[in-house]
């Protein structure tokens, strides 16, 4: 029988990132020492999962209150990553009833973007009410930490999130044929600076995995070298990733695209931008590429159409970073919070 009881607030049986990162901690906690609650939803995949689960009914307005009640009533830890979606009064509920809550900041939380944190929850006030709950905050990168500090009393220490590596087969990019970019067709992702590398480029293949907003405008103004995948399983994506040589991600605003470590699973290395800490965990022209502008992302793609031997190097070294953050090996990081929550009750 498990000691504690962790309450995972997210929905693990539907896409998005919070509830992809409870999925994959409720995969990977030992549950010799920790049971896990969490939730499911109606219209996420139909799914069996060797977990304790709520599954959230028709209306969700009004069930999705239920499993938050669910979770905190038996739980002895919450983890409660969904910070604008979580029901204030469930906060609340956890203080009253003595129950330890923690959560981890994943984006910087004052940028000048419109989905920063404090434009999100409306003021900088309501941002720290809400996080005034918590016994302990998490950034889950150093640079995060740094960007929040200022405003929210977080850990010196960042809780990583990790990477299912066996999901993806590993291979040594041999020669740049083909370019990936997965991610949210929103603007903050920036995906029309993807496609303008596209029309630079017109013997290399581009692909886009993800959906969202900007899809059938970015659709109309894509080349006839851009395929467009919308959201992939595991399996499906990892059959992209075979075909694929690099990744680029044009965001300037970002905590810590798990995609980078995924694609990395597959022996692909990544050009990101310089703006959210990527040299924290990124080494330059080792194990990928950290740019400061577009310019620097066209020098980087000609020197690699140019000189194979570069990207096979990278290629090859994109595992070691991959490894570094398996959640096989992170989870212990995340089993000491909890217990440690635990015992401080």
């Amino acid at each position: 029988m498990s000691e504690i009881k962790v309450f995972l607030g997210g929905y693990i049986n539907y896409t998005n990132a919070q509830n992809l990162n409870c999925r994959a901690v409720a995969e990977y906690l030992d549950k010799d020492k920790i049971e896990v609650l969490t939730l499911t939803t109606h219209f996420g995949k139909n799914e069996i999962f060797e977990v304790n689960s709520f599954n959230c009914f028709r209306p969700f307005s009004f069930s999705k209150h239920l499993g938050f009640l669910w979770g905190i009533i038996n739980c002895d830890v919450a983890y409660l990553p969904k910070h604008t979606d979580t029901p204030l009064w469930v906060l609340k509920l956890a203080k009253l009833l003595k129950k330890p809550i923690f959560t981890t900041i994943e984006g910087n939380v004052t940028d000048l973007s419109k989905s920063n944190l404090i434009s999100l929850f409306g003021s900088e006030n309501k941002m720290k009410n809400h996080f005034s709950y918590f016994k302990q905050v998490f950034g889950i990168s150093p640079f995060l930490i740094k960007e929040t500090q200022s405003v929210i009393s977080i850990k010196d220490t960042p809780l990583l999130l990790g990477v299912s590596a066996h999901r993806f087969n590993p291979k040594i990019a041999q020669k740049l044929r083909s370019i990936v970019f997965v991610g949210g067709l929103i603007k903050r992702k920036r995906v029309d600076e993807f496609l303008q590398l596209t029309k630079s480029y017109p013997q290399i293949n581009f692909n886009i995995i993800g959906n969202g907003p900007e899809k059938d405008n970015l659709a109309k103004n894509a080349s006839s070298n851009v395929v467009f995948h919308g959201i992939l399983s595991h399996a499906k994506m990892n059959e992209i990733f075979q075909q694929s040589d690099l990744m680029f991600l044009p965001a300037k605003s970002e905590g810590f695209p798990k995609v980078i470590l995924e694609a990395a699973s597959a022996g692909i290395p990544s050009i990101v931008y310089n703006t959210y800490g990527a040299s924290n965990w990124m080494e330059h022209r080792k194990n990928g590429f950290i740019v400061n502008d577009f310019h620097e992302v066209k020098v980087i793609i000609n020197e690699l159409l140019n000189n194979s031997k570069l990207l096979q190097s990278v290629s090859e070294n994109t595992k070691e970073l991959a490894n570094g953050y398996n959640w096989e090996n992170v989870i212990t990081d995340w089993e000491k919070v909890i217990v440690n929550l635990y015992n401080e009750k």
